[in-house]
C-alpha cells in the first residue's frame, strides 16, 4: 500500500491548480468535458492521492493501538489538517460524485468546530444538500452557523434565539 501511494506524485504546477479549485467552480468548470479532460485527470489523481494518505493514517492509528512499549502507547500518528477533509469534498462535488462529496464535508464539519468561518465549505456543502433535496440538513447548518449572532445576552444570562 505504502509503494502505491509512492506511485502519485504531484508537481508544484499541479498543486498550484488544485489549490484553486474548491466549490465556487462549480457549475462554472465542467470536468467532464473534453477540453477539461486534463484537469479532469488531475482532479482524479488528487483524490486518490488524499484518499490513500487518509487510509494509510487510517492503518497507522489503527496499529498503534496494538503497539505498547513499557505499558505506553507509542504515540507516532499522522495527524490530517480537517481542511484535507473539505478539499477531498470539493474535489468530489467538481467531479459530480455527491455521495463522496458529503460524505468529506460531513468529517469536516465533524472535525472543525468553527466550520461556519469557511464560505466554500458551507457553500458546497448547500450544493449537496441542494442535490439530495436535503433542505432539512441545511436547515441545521443555518442555526449552527454563528453561534454568537444566535444568542442574544441580557445582564448575567444568555437566552438562544432561533
Amino acid at each position: 500500500m505504502a509503494q502505491d501511494s509512492d506511485d502519485i506524485n504531484l508537481t508544484n504546477q499541479e498543486l498550484q491548480v488544485l489549490s484553486e479549485l474548491d466549490s465556487r467552480q462549480f457549475g462554472f468548470l465542467k470536468l467532464n468535458t473534453p477540453e477539461q479532460a486534463k484537469k479532469k485527470e488531475l482532479v482524479l489523481k488528487a483524490v486518490k492521492y488524499l484518499e490513500r494518505m487518509l487510509v494509510q493514517a487510517q492503518n497507522q492509528k489503527e496499529r498503534s493501538k496494538h503497539i505498547e512499549k513499557d505499558d505506553t502507547l507509542i504515540q507516532k500518528e499522522i495527524n490530517i489538517d480537517p481542511k484535507t477533509y473539505c478539499k477531498l469534498g470539493h474535489f468530489h462535488l467538481l467531479l459530480e460524485d455527491y455521495a463522496k462529496a458529503m460524505s468529506a464535508y460531513q468529517k469536516f464539519f465533524g472535525l472543525k468546530s468553527d466550520y461556519w468561518k469557511d464560505a466554500n465549505f458551507l457553500y458546497g456543502q448547500g450544493l449537496v444538500y441542494f442535490h439530495f433535496n436535503a433542505f432539512q440538513w441545511s436547515q441545521f447548518l443555518q442555526f449552527n452557523t454563528r453561534p454568537s449572532q444566535n444568542v442574544w445576552t441580557t445582564g448575567h444570562t444568555s437566552t438562544r434565539v432561533f
